[in-house]
């Protein structure tokens, strides 16, 4: 049924004529009889009757009035609603981050944005890459963050920062005075690992077979399910770990542990944007994604993590 069709019904009780109201609505008056026999078709019963040179409204059309009025007020409504979402950054944005850039990236990013759009109303859901992928799929998500791109078709990823998996150890361990550590002395160490579905876990896993290396043929000792959790097993001096260098910043500064690189590996990797293959379902999350993108949001996280020398 076409809304105007209810508007038109209103309209000629307003007006209390079909000529008037084909006036008032700029069409011809068939079309105004035409409108009307549709509802009454549609309904299956009389709305309006003749009366003299009037109209009278049955009861199935006072019934039809009342509610009519109140629907269209409700479309009204809502139409004006949506259109102000789609005009204004406002409203409510789910952000999912893996561990990484959940914990150490988001907050800062948020901040900035909140900043400049105080009406967004974020929530920040973080889990490991493998949930964050699996709730974008099912639209649990709007946008989501990770160290690891996935390859689900129809997800987009992005590269938006730059991030290093480095080599931890404590600071009293024999790598710590090491310039770099020998590939075959890192090999042979007990190993703290990020438990699967990590973002870290699988493209530390990739990076070593490319290079031959099978991570289950390592001295691993303990899977944990954070960034945090390595360190602090780093600091208990249960063996050494690969984490993301944003991870170890703060714990390196503090001395609590030493980074290293290990000789013949490279562990630079991309944090990405994921979106959907889709339009964005407001101003708000389209906003976000933009800002993600820029350069002021690279500014913002660089310098977090010191040069080797430092």
């Amino acid at each position: 049924m076409n809304i105007n069709y209810l508007r038109t019904f209103l309209t000629v009780l307003e007006t209390g004529s079909f000529s008037a109201a084909a006036r008032m609505l700029s069409i011809t008056q068939p079309a105004v009889s035409m409108q009307i026999q549709a509802l009454e078709d549609y309904f299956g019963t009389k709305l309006l009757e003749r009366r003299g040179r009037g109209l009278e409204l049955t009861r199935a059309g006072e019934l039809a009035l009342r509610n009519v009025s109140h629907l269209l007020e409700l479309i009204d409504s809502t139409r004006k609603e949506i259109d102000e979402m789609a005009s204004e950054v406002a409203g409510p944005l789910l952000l999912g981050a893996s561990t990484v850039p959940g914990e150490h990236l988001c907050p800062t990013l948020l901040g900035i944005f909140m900043q400049r759009y105080p009406r967004v109303k974020p929530r920040l859901l973080i889990e490991n890459t493998a949930v964050i992928v699996a709730k974008l799929e099912r639209h649990e998500i709007d946008l989501a963050i990770v160290g690891a791109a996935p390859k689900e078709a129809e997800i987009r990823a992005e590269p938006i920062f730059q991030d290093e998996i480095v080599l931890l150890v404590p600071p009293k361990h024999r790598f710590a005075s090491l310039e770099q550590v020998p590939l075959e002395e890192f090999c042979r160490e007990p190993l703290i690992t990020r438990s699967a579905g990590s973002g870290s876990r699988l493209f530390v896993e990739r990076e070593l077979a490319q290079r031959g290396i099978n991570m289950g043929r390592l001295g691993v000792v303990l899977e944990v399910g954070t960034s945090l959790a390595a360190l602090n097993a780093v600091e208990a001096g249960i063996g050494v770990a690969l984490v993301s260098a944003f991870a170890a910043e703060k714990s390196v500064r503090l001395g609590v542990v030493a980074k290293k690189r290990v000789q013949g590996l490279s562990f630079n990797r991309s944090l990405y944007l994921l979106t959907l293959h889709r339009r964005y379902g407001g101003r708000s999350i389209a906003e976000m994604a933009t800002f993600l993108r820029s350069p002021e949001a690279r500014r913002a996280i660089e310098g977090r993590v010191g040069t080797w020398e430092k």
